[in-house]
């Protein structure tokens, strides 16, 4: 298999309009993970001319396969935490080397940017950038790589993930039409589906997304949106570009509080019991437990109740590899 690093693309505002009711943002990931509802798979490509491209027999053939941890979710965007490989220092990531495919823009047409990455409504975190597009316009592979994921997702609408082998990945949301399935391998300017228009704002836009590792990032980053190109050939990664920015005083009082409750918690040498409890979520004074479901994992129960993984664990006196069983009382707060 040809070894190809390549980048995925978003870009900071050239024209940044007024404010509209967000339609994708950091908590849209939670609630399609807690209602399987809005994970269905799309069923309406059989009307639909798929882009011809050939689908990955090994696993060898899975981008970054083994920086992921053998993480490879087509029913997720992100369901699982995963440990970055810093060290302390920046990452250097080559997004197209001379034996790839150049850098495509993902939309021809753009005009403007509706909302940019970080710009949230009611304190929540716009994770990507909305592209102003006619609906219906052809959406493309930025760079090389292989689809991930292809489905109606939730706050997502139709959505498109696509892994490059240099580890990013990209993510094209408020589709109208999807054109690729999960396991093609794709080339920058392959296109993988249509434009569409919001169901929350009704505007027609292509909400874009630029991640490492499940965390997002902005894609500003390494592409110029005034211009619609990159920026430079190598993207420098610091762990703190991964950090999603506290704006609203209460979310920082509140993390400073689950930060002295998580320490407390660290003299605690007794696991909650395993009992299943009558009510999804039981108050015991201060300390809130929740009742493990099938399919549930440690991840999937600290987005949902909006906690770090890390005090999650602490709070429950457990280590990531610990196995969790329906029924069993996880402590949430």
């Amino acid at each position: 298999m040809k070894k190809i690093l390549l980048t995925s693309a978003l870009w900071l505002p050239l024209v940044l309009s007024q404010a509209q009711t967000m339609d994708v943002s950091l908590q849209s990931q939670s609630r399609a993970l807690r209602d399987s509802t809005l994970t269905a798979i799309v069923h309406d490509n059989d009307d639909i001319k798929l882009t011809e491209r050939e689908l990955i027999q090994e696993t060898y053939q899975i981008p970054a396969f083994s920086l992921y941890d053998q993480y490879w979710d087509t029913e997720n965007i992100c369901s699982r935490h995963l440990t970055m490989p810093f060290g302390g220092n920046p990452l250097r990531i080559i997004l197209v080397q001379s034996n790839n495919n150049p850098f495509f823009f993902p939309c021809i047409g753009a005009t403007s940017v509706n909302m940019a990455y970080g710009a949230g409504r009611n304190n929540e975190f716009h994770p990507g950038v909305d592209i102003v597009v006619k609906g219906g316009s052809p959406v493309k592979c930025c760079f090389d790589g292989v689809v991930r994921m292809a489905k109606i997702y939730g706050d997502y609408g139709r959505v498109v993930v696509v892994r490059h082998y240099n580890g990013l990945e990209t993510v094209y949301a408020n589709l109208s039409k999807i054109m690729v399935k999960p396991g093609q391998i794709l080339q920058s300017g392959d296109i993988i589906g249509a434009s569409g228009k919001s169901s929350k704002t009704g505007a027609e836009q292509l909400h874009f997304e630029s991640r490492f590792m499940n965390e997002c990032f902005n894609p500003s980053l390494f592409i110029d949106f005034d211009f619609m190109e990159m920026k430079e050939n190598t993207l420098i990664l610091n762990e703190s570009d991964l950090e999603i920015p506290t704006t609203n005083k209460n979310e920082i009082q509140e993390k400073k509080d689950r930060g002295v409750e998580a320490k407390a918690t660290d003299s605690m040498n007794q696991q909650p019991s395993k009992e299943a409890q009558p009510k999804e979520t039981q108050n015991e004074g201060e300390a809130e437990y929740y009742t493990v479901k099938a399919g549930d994992t440690m991840y999937r129960i600290s987005v949902q109740h909006h906690i770090s993984l890390t005090k999650l664990l602490q709070m429950n006196n457990m280590q990531e590899t610990d196995k969790i069983d329906i029924g069993q009382k996880i402590r949430v707060k």
